[in-house]
């Protein structure tokens, strides 16, 4: 009868110390069930630790057949398959992500809340820093600004020879559209450094290929409510580069800045 009762006492004084050992903000897994099972921790305390730890299982047909062949009782195997069903349901998507077909996180999508151009550096996106323009061309404002096209050969340098923005190939590129502004607001160019400055040339859109002269042509896919992404083929090669805005506007602002970047290799 002693061996009894200490048996008992013993098997939940294990218990509340594996569940105390478990991360409480970190749910159990396959892996960890199986891990519990290869250090030979006994199958009802396995059970227990299973009922009041939270569980992120994944039970399709080919993971139970992963579990069963290492060894993953029924018993144990079926606690999981209960408990995910007790789990809550995870929380619905805002509406802005359940529309999303890129899957970004919401932390993405509040990253790129703002009007502006976003770029990709590892699971985080960037604004991308302008720089002002100084035209070499007469007239450069009334002949972007005014109907929001090119209308002749323009000539334009940014100071410095490198923009301060870093990417690595392949670039993303994400633009949230401020009012007014569509997909054809933009004209991306290529940037030559000269003499401690970055030229450009960008002219009149061509009637075939519908590309501005000097520009770089792209695409553009939806990602979200205002959300696109500029898709380029083939991807760009190192170098200077520069996205100059050209939506209508009753002010020279907008044609007055670029947002630049480099490619490194």
């Amino acid at each position: 009868m002693r061996k009894t009762i200490s048996a008992v006492i013993l098997t939940a004084f294990l218990c509340f110390f594996f569940v105390a050992a478990l991360p409480a903000q970190e749910p159990l897994t396959n892996e960890g069930i199986i891990k519990l099972v290869q250090a030979n921790i006994s199958e009802e305390l396995i059970l227990n630790i299973i009922r009041q730890q939270p569980g992120a299982y994944s039970l399709a047909a080919s993971d139970l057949v992963t579990l069963k062949e290492a060894g993953i009782s029924e018993r144990i195997i079926s606690a999981m398959l209960a408990k995910s069903k007790a789990e809550p349901a995870p929380a619905a998507a805002p509406a802005d992500l359940a529309s999303n077909p890129a899957g970004l996180t919401s932390n993405q999508f509040q990253a790129l809340s703002k009007s502006g151009i976003y770029y990709r550096k590892g699971s985080d996106y960037l604004e991308l820093i302008t720089e002002d323009v100084t035209w070499k061309t007469s007239g450069a404002f009334k002949n972007i600004v005014s109907v929001g096209i090119v209308k002749k050969d323009l000539n334009g340098t940014l100071s410095g020879p490198s923009s301060r923005n870093f990417l690595s190939s392949p670039v993303e590129i994400i633009v949230n559209l401020p009012p007014g502004h569509t997909v054809n607001s933009y004209i991306v160019l290529p940037m030559k450094p000269k003499d401690s400055q970055r030229n450009f040339m960008v002219g009149p859109v061509n009637k075939k290929s519908g590309l501005a002269k000097g520009a770089i042509a792209y695409g553009m896919e939806k990602v979200g409510e205002n959300l696109y992404r500029m898709v380029f083929q083939p991807a760009l090669p190192p170098g200077e580069y520069g996205i100059l805005e050209v939506s209508p506007s009753d002010s020279a602002t907008q044609a007055s800045r670029v947002y630049s970047f480099r490619i490194l290799i």
